[in-house]
């Protein structure tokens, strides 16, 4: 029954898109949706959460948003994610379901809203681009008084998807991906982040990061418990091989001398032999290498928990529990005398009993 299961999901997300999509001069149009209909129900719950995301966020059997939910006894959880949906197209489908939904009262004093953003993959191709996007999507959800939790992309990536990761092209998915896991976490400048899209900012190309830009709270999926740390590496010698074979790298090195093209040969053959070990790990993978299990999902849910706003009222499973005080004796109550002080009054055969003749 579960590999029906699996297999009906697999063809379910691989018919609709979800799947990371190859670097392209332009991204496609957004898709155009019909008017928003829902709205959020549970007036006990005070901070509405819109979770958005491409087909990790969809994923259909338990996924984290509504663990989150479960966890966390404040918060009503709505998940706006997207089979396929890259992000520029997250970025439309917020404004169009949520932004432009009558049935959402932004204005209502008594509630908090937060936005959730997991997306980019199915764009990552083009990082920079990618960026720009999210950028400006965190930008519209603080405009309209939403607070930003971020989580970066997941760990992905396999050698049987050998048009990605073998060899060189393993390489420029990793640095792809990490562009776009370190501009959520705050740790690229605009100009890393967002190449010549930088000049697109309000506060100019070279001004620092203004706060409506980054995520309040930012969370590393991308280097947590959902990596392969053990994986084994590549051979370094077959890695330097193909890097010279590419004609990629060799044009992004021709103006090198040969020192220096030696040296950044060396570097970058070993990185591409440490690329395995950034890709999901195998027990937390579906029915491919880009899309975690109900088991990986917990995990994400888990990793983020501990970071998540107090307003939302999160119960963490595995936190440490707190040590309880000591109970002090009361004022009014005599002090207890010690147990060898007790043992002293009573009858030398019970002394016996207890294990103490001596004394």
């Amino acid at each position: 029954m579960r590999g029906v299961v699996v297999g009906f999901v697999a063809s379910w997300l691989w018919v609709t898109g979800a799947r990371a999509q190859e670097p392209e001069a332009a991204p496609p149009a957004p898709e155009v949706e019909p008017p928003p209909t829902w709205r959020f129900k549970q007036k006990d719950r005070p901070v509405k959460v819109v979770v958005l995301a491409g087909s990790i966020g969809a994923w259909p059997k338990q996924p984290y948003a509504e663990r989150l939910a479960e966890m966390c006894s404040n918060v009503e959880v709505r998940n706006l994610s997207k089979v396929g949906f890259g992000a520029l197209q997250l970025k439309q489908r917020f404004k169009q379901q949520f932004l432009e939904n009558p049935y959402v009262n932004l204005r209502d004093p008594a509630l908090e809203y937060w936005l959730v953003f997991q997306g980019g993959l199915n764009s990552v191709g083009t990082p920079e681009r990618t960026n720009h996007d999210i950028r400006e999507l965190f930008t519209l959800a603080h405009a309209r008084g939403l607070k930003v939790v971020a989580f970066s992309l997941t760990p992905w990536g396999d050698d049987t998807d050998p048009k990605r990761w073998a060899g060189a092209a393993g390489l420029r998915y990793l640095r792809a991906t990490r562009t776009v896991v370190d501009f959520v976490l705050g740790a690229l400048t605009p100009h890393e982040a967002l190449g010549d899209y930088a000049r697109k900012r309000s506060a100019g190309a070279e001004a620092a990061w203004q706060p409506d830009e980054l995520p309040e709270v930012a969370v590393d999926l991308y280097r947590s418990a959902l990596r392969a740390t053990s994986a084994p590496l590549r051979d370094v010698e077959a890695m330097r091989t193909a890097l010279t074979k590419d004609a990629l790298w060799k044009r992004q090195h021709a103006e090198l001398d040969e020192t220096a093209r030696d040296a950044a040969l060396a570097t970058d053959a070993v990185e591409a032999a440490e690329v395995p070990r950034w890709f999901l790990r195998t027990e937390l993978r579906s029915f491919d290498h880009i899309h975690p299990n109900a088991e990986g999902h917990r995990l994400i849910a888990e990793t983020a928990c501990p970071r998540l706003p107090a307003s939302w009222g999160c119960t963490c499973p595995n936190a440490p529990v707190p040590a309880e005080p000591p109970v002090e004796a009361s004022a009014s109550q005599p002090p207890r005398l010690p147990m060898t002080t007790l043992l002293l009054l009573y009858p030398h055969w019970l002394r016996v009993l207890l294990g103490a003749p001596h004394l």
